[in-house]
């Protein structure tokens, strides 16, 4: 059961280099076939700087730095009757490989709902908000975990 006085507790920060192959792997493992993410010159003459992130790529080094693993066991949720509600990414600048991203965790809620079928269940809410080595914040990622009960 998630421990409900964590919410608005904050966790070290995820430090992330974004690299080029991590991009490409990212979109071949999702069945994107947009050039602009594998193709520099394809991305030039779209516009961009460089390859940029694709929308769905901050998933990467939240995984890679076991954010939700450790916020969950943090909060005591049994990580084996979890699922993941839902992924949803804001966007204030692109993201490109080079970039040093610096990511603060959030616990933002933690709220406990019934099912249709009356089942109760946690609802756990992560933010994290993205800054680039400059100091600019370029994305904030939500995050909706799901404990049944």
């Amino acid at each position: 059961m998630a421990d409900k006085t964590k919410a608005g507790k904050e966790y070290p920060p995820i430090v992330w280099e974004v690299e080029r192959g991590k991009i490409r792997e990212l979109v071949r493992a999702i069945g994107d076939p947009d050039p602009v993410y594998t193709d520099r010159q394809a991305a030039l003459k779209e516009g961009y700087t460089d390859t940029p992130a694709s929308p769905t790529f901050l998933t990467v080094p939240a995984m890679w730095c076991n954010l939700l693993a450790t916020a969950l066991i943090d909060l005591g949720v049994n990580l084996a009757m979890i699922l993941h509600g839902e992924e949803e990414y804001e966007y204030f600048a692109e993201i490109y490989p080079g970039d040093i991203l610096t990511g603060i965790p959030k616990i933002t809620s933690v709220e406990e709902k019934a099912s249709k079928s009356g089942r109760l269940m946690d609802m756990v809410s992560i933010e994290t908000i993205y800054n680039n080595q400059n100091g600019q914040k370029v994305a904030k990622a939500r995050t909706l975990i799901v404990e049944r009960k």
